[in-house]
């Protein structure tokens, strides 16, 4: 009985040790998060197409996401590198921000279907 004791408290004390620190000079998670939303909305809406006539590199959106965050490109390569090395952090990450990005979606929808009606 008193191994099992043992091994339980070796069990619960484990578990709180596995939590990963984020590096100080990692972008956090929580501004993470509308940084990815913005970058996904950037690529889907580019898809390696012109768009209205845009002659805008992805680079130039890219540097306007920067710029909105008040992140280096350096900062941003570095965090989402060390993120995506570390699933525990990274797929919550990514789960909020497919939530956002199909949030954002039904709305732009419900306008849609809004302004369909009103012509």
């Amino acid at each position: 009985m008193r191994k099992f004791g043992i091994i339980a408290l070796l069990f619960v004390t484990s578990c709180g040790e596995n939590e990963t620190q984020v590096p100080s000079e990692v972008i956090s998670v929580e501004q993470m998060i509308p940084i990815l939303v913005d970058v996904h909305i950037v690529e889907g809406a580019r898809n390696g197409t012109l768009i209205l006539g845009d002659t805008n590199d992805i680079e130039d959106y890219y540097a306007k996401i920067y710029e909105k965050y008040n992140i280096s490109e350096e900062k941003f390569k570095r965090s989402f590198s060390f993120y995506n090395g570390e699933p525990e952090l990274f797929i919550p990450i990514y789960e909020k921000v497919l939530d956002s990005l199909k949030a954002n979606g039904a709305v732009l929808a419900r306008k849609g279907i809004q302004s369909t009606k009103e012509q």
